[in-house]
């Protein structure tokens, strides 16, 4: 029974190997995610291909690969194409970026090959060309005894091995004299001993004496919180600084409501009043600090939107600060307009309070989970004092935004309108930003054009207008760029400096300037993939191709997909077949129909003929067709190409194809037109064998006229050549 359970245990094992392996993906800023679950643990390769790096599983078989989710979460930019090699098995990797591959096991059987923007790190052994045809993959299926103990990997469990060999030493097989005399079952025992053994050791067999209890019930192995591997942004985690990382709520303490009631800090005191006071109580008796009045001064210059005075106010309290000292810290920052990596708000974004506000307001971004307790935040907001609903507005109304919760923004926009004192051009901007998340760009335009004018935030406001004429690529005015290129000189090292520059460098490019937007992107590389965009849309025919007509030795930028076949789709228009070939880089024939088109249509224009139809075959859009009929007939394979002709509904054009065939059969069954009547003379029987002279010669008169009626025709429906 035993020998039994082993055996059904090694083909259990056997067929779990060849169970399928999902594969998921995730896109993040500087790579992108691949995650290979195995069925099972075991070891595996990654080595470069001709178009990229293979991943391959060692054994006899290859898993097979689930590649049904791959493209739900990632675009095209860094990882071109995915596919299972139908001989090895393998997984092939096409990049479409200057990248390199970088595997990492998670845990055993979870393999992680990240796509990182750049060269390989010097040394990397996952440089090195894979052979998929080689023993490797299959690196202990036929490796005998001597050759297991030789490389100091484990035997097998074959119970018919020498037990020597299974620890790692070679030897003969025993001999088993069981039908007759003494027998001896020991060398059978030692060798199940010593498998039963090796399976414990290995995990595989669980020892237990006979009625003995378990000293703790049975556990159910499922998968655990803490095994999982998040692919993209999942709730409250994100790996950049700043941002809403590690953000929990369960269990967290959330801060009491009057410790953060700051519009009861202004005492309906004027702002002179309220700083005369704050300055004049600060020392005591021998001149020593009052840390009541400190921190009264410092929640003063909060309450006033003073943040770096009051973070010179928390200065006078380092020697013995109060617990709630780092929270005011966070918010100092908050009201001069910066987010705070370290807040110590970050694990209160899902409290019922006021504490949720500034949670929020700290973060760059609100996580996309359920945590963010929307309501307190907008109750937070209503609570704040005037002149810090209009300072702050904006920023929370943005976060919303990019959280897709456009409700929350307009509840923002429509708090700061019955505000007193509100400017119209804040609400044109925050009116701007909504229509451009909602995609109404007309409407986005002209409520970023009415900010831009009256001044609302000079730069949020111009940068919001740039953002809604590359939306749809129509042209903007030169002073747009001056002006921006004026407040990027201002904004050196402050947070918004980034999106400044990006805006510069589109706006040049939307005024016509592609020359100085190149320029002025420098090393910007998100820059300079939007400029990417721009060109094949606004660039004049000199300036695009100054710049879309790539040397031999210069790298395709890695922009994304669509991107790449638009400046394709430009050079084809202009005659460019090779620089097109350039920027599509390789085509399959299981890549969207467009760009198999685009790529044949290319091929086609620089003499191709045979990868053209090859490209489009099978494609059934009459543009399409009549592609794969030009060149077919090329090729000289008039028959099918006048089969595309006629699904593409060219049937005037199908009919000339038959006359390139001669087919004056078929010709001449298409009804009552010229040729087919033409057709029909060519095909007309001969006059009978025993006419006489006389006969012959009046039949001959007959078909000449005949002919001469039938040319004359095809001379009036064919057009003659255009001078």
């Amino acid at each position: 029974m035993i020998l039994r359970a082993l055996l059904v245990l090694l083909a259990s094992l056997g067929a779990a190997q060849a169970q399928t392996a999902r594969v998921a993906s995730g896109e993040h800023d500087d790579f992108t995610r691949l995650v290979i679950e195995l069925p099972a643990a075991a070891d595996w390769t990654v080595g470069r291909l001709p178009l990229g790096y293979g991943f391959a599983a060692k054994g006899p078989d290859q898993p097979a690969y689930d590649l049904s989710r791959v493209w739900d979460r990632i675009p095209r930019t860094r990882l071109q194409a995915l596919r299972v090699d139908p001989e090895s098995g393998a997984l092939h990797l096409s990049l479409a970026c200057d990248c390199h591959v970088f595997p990492f096991e998670y845990r055993p059987g979870m393999i992680v090959l990240d796509i990182k923007d750049g060269p390989p790190p010097a040394g990397s052994s996952f440089e090195a060309a894979l052979d998929l045809s080689a023993p490797a993959l299959d690196y202990d299926s036929k490796a005998s005894p001597d050759a297991t103990a030789k490389a100091g990997m484990p035997g097998s469990y074959d119970w018919r091995t020498a037990s020597a060999a299974v620890v790692g030493k070679a030897g003969p097989e025993p001999a088993l004299d069981l039908p007759t005399g003494a027998v001896s079952l020991d060398p059978l025992r030692d060798e199940l001993l010593a498998q039963i053994s090796r399976g414990a050791a290995d995990g595989i067999v669980e020892m237990e004496l006979p009625g003995k209890p378990t000293e703790h019930p049975d556990t159910e192995w499922g998968e655990l919180p803490w095994t999982t591997i998040h692919l993209g942004e999942a709730a409250g985690i994100d790996v950049r600084p700043g941002s809403a990382k590690d953000v929990v709520t369960t269990g967290a303490v959330c801060l009491d409501d009057a410790d953060l009631d700051v519009a009861a800090w202004g005492r309906d005191l004027p702002p002179a009043e309220l700083l005369s006071e704050a300055r004049s109580s600060l020392f005591g008796e021998f001149d020593r600090v009052d840390p009541d009045a400190a921190l009264r001064a410092v929640q003063t210059h909060l309450y006033l939107g003073f943040g770096a005075e009051a973070r010179l106010y928390a200065a006078l309290l380092q020697d013995d600060p109060p617990d709630i000292l780092p929270v005011y810290l966070s918010m100092s920052r908050v009201v001069d307009g910066d987010t705070d990596p370290g807040t110590a708000f970050a694990s209160m974004v899902g409290c019922d309070g006021a504490a949720a506000l500034w949670a929020a307001l700290a973060l760059d971004r609100l996580p996309a989970g359920p945590e963010v307790n929307t309501d307190a935040i907008l109750r937070g907001f209503l609570a704040l004092p005037p002149h810090l609903r209009h300072h702050l507005g904006g920023a929370l109304a943005d976060k919303f935004l990019a959280r897709d919760d456009a409700e929350a923004a307009r509840v923002i926009r429509s708090t700061i309108e019955r505000t007193p004192d509100t400017d119209p051009a804040d609400l044109a901007l925050l009116d701007a930003k909504a229509d451009l998340h909602d995609g109404d760009l007309d409407s986005a335009q002209a409520h970023a054009e009415t900010a831009a004018l009256a001044g609302a935030d000079d730069g949020d406001s111009l940068i919001t207008l740039v953002e809604t004429h590359f939306r749809d690529g129509t042209p903007l005015a030169p002073e747009v760029a001056l002006t921006l290129g004026t407040l990027l000189r201002e904004a050196e090292g402050r947070a918004d400096e980034p999106d400044l520059h990006r805006a510069l460098v589109l706006a040049l490019a939307l005024s016509g300037d592609v020359d100085a937007a190149f320029a002025a992107a420098g090393d910007d590389e998100k820059a300079a993939r939007d400029l990417w965009q721009v060109l094949p849309v606004r660039a004049t025919d000199d300036a695009f191709l100054t710049h879309a007509v790539l040397g031999p030795t210069d790298p395709v930028p890695a922009i994304a997909v669509d991107d790449a076949d638009r400046m394709a789709a430009r050079l084809v228009q202009l005659g460019f077949a090779d620089a097109a070939l350039r920027w599509l880089g390789p085509v399959a024939k299981d890549d969207p129909p467009e760009r198999r088109q685009l790529a044949a249509e290319a091929e086609f224009m620089r003499g191709d003929a045979q990868a053209a139809a090859d490209l489009v075959a099978g494609i059934a859009t009459p543009a399409a067709q009549e592609l794969e009929a030009k060149a077919l007939i090329q090729l000289g394979a008039y028959a099918p190409a006048h089969d595309a002709l006629l699904a593409a509904g060219s049937a005037d054009a199908a009919g000339r194809v038959l006359t390139w065939q001669r087919d004056w059969a078929a010709i001449s069954a298409d009804g009552d037109n010229p040729w087919a009547n033409a057709a029909r003379l060519a095909t007309a029987l001969a006059p009978a064998p025993d006419a006489g002279p006389l006969g012959q010669s009046a039949s001959l008169l007959e078909d000449s006229a005949a002919m001469r009626a039938a040319v004359a025709a095809l001379l009036a429906e064919v057009p003659g050549p255009q001078d």
